[in-house]
């Protein structure tokens, strides 16, 4: 299954390459637009793995239940395998893109050093958005095998309330002076002189906020599953 995964991302990934190659015509970026959207749409590549992934496990449930190794081993290791598999995906893209860019690089040129850490940035957060959608699709998956059979076909609201509700109370928090005390420290502002564009303010307390929030629901995915889940 993650093999079909992962050759069938590549397969689209050439079939982006060759839309680009495409609607090439003329001296201009015009091609890469296509390249963007899909490094961009990476961000759901990781979740759409975990999903298909726990799906399928769905159907022997009671093998994983019963398997001698904890729950957050096994959730740990679908995360790192699909992890490897997005940046292999990635990596293809960004070669792609190098491969495109030859023969046009007289126009990226003058921007070329923040091109250059625009694309490296791009590809972490990325990355790290990816995990953090993917930890709530395991966090979702764990509560549904929890609740199926304790309050049968009313699972589906408490899985959408646990959507709904902390998206609703995290903006509210976000939007507090607390979060702003506990997260902007640490500034890493991201300046990019060559582009037409304001710094970026970006602090070290909010990727650490965001870590802890990810691993906390990590781990209470793997407690639910260890715990509550019933076959």
């Amino acid at each position: 299954m993650t093999r079909s995964f992962f050759f069938v991302g590549l397969v689209m990934n050439l079939m982006i390459l060759s839309l680009t190659l495409f609607i090439t015509h003329g001296d201009n970026l015009y091609p890469f637009i296509p390249l963007l959207a899909v490094v961009a749409l990476h961000v759901f590549y990781l979740p759409l793995f975990l999903f298909t992934s726990l799906r399928t496990e769905a159907g022997h449930l009671h093998l994983w239940l019963h398997n001698p190794q904890s729950a957050a081993a096994l959730l740990l290791s679908k995360i790192l395998n699909g992890l490897i598999m997005t940046i292999i995906s990635l990596i293809v893209l960004y070669a792609m893109a190098g491969l495109l860019l030859i023969s046009r690089f007289h126009l990226i040129e003058p921007h070329w050093t923040d091109t250059w850490m625009a694309g490296w940035l791009i590809f972490v957060h990325v990355i790290l958005i990816s995990v953090g959608i993917g930890v709530w699709v395991i966090l979702l998956w764990s509560l549904y095998h929890a609740l199926k059979y304790r309050i049968g076909r009313w699972n589906w609201l408490v899985i959408l309330a646990a959507v709904i509700l902390p998206s609703w109370i995290g903006s509210l928090f976000d939007s507090s002076s607390l979060y702003k005390m506990l997260t902007q420290w640490g500034s890493l502002e991201m300046n990019f002189p060559t582009f037409s564009i304001d710094p970026i303010p970006a602090y070290a307390g909010e990727y650490l906020y965001h870590f802890i929030i990810t691993v906390g629901l990590f781990y209470l995915s793997a407690w639910i599953m260890d715990r509550k889940a019933e076959v």
